[in-house]
């Protein structure tokens, strides 16, 4: 993991997962689309900080989607705002944050 904050920056990614054993976040027949937030210095650095919670929450990665610093390029919502401010002024390398769970139904 990334040990200097200093010149890290907001990073955005959405992240499909699917619930493991044990996860309180979604019910077995669903699985999710979330924007995840962590100040990273780098792609790789996001991508594992993400996997590190996964892990947390009990659920499974399916996929990352358009993993990118984020910009206000984005017109990003008011909830992504939020939490990316939280993030700037912590300055906390360990934080990873999530927004709104975006479900869908599994296959099963």
């Amino acid at each position: 993991m990334e040990s200097d904050a200093t010149d890290a920056v907001v990073w955005i990614g959405i992240v499909g997962i699917v619930p493991r054993e044990g996860c309180e976040l979604l019910s077995p027949a669903e699985g999710a689309y979330v924007n995840f937030l962590t100040l990273a210095n780098s792609d790789s650095g996001y991508r594992a900080k993400v996997k590190g919670v996964l892990s947390f929450y009990r659920v499974e990665l399916l996929e990352f989607e358009n993993v990118r610093p984020l910009s206000a390029f984005d017109s990003p919502s008011e909830e992504i705002l939020a939490i990316a401010a939280e993030l700037e002024k912590s300055r906390n390398p360990q934080h990873v944050r999530y927004a709104t769970f975006n479900t869908f139904p599994r296959k099963m």
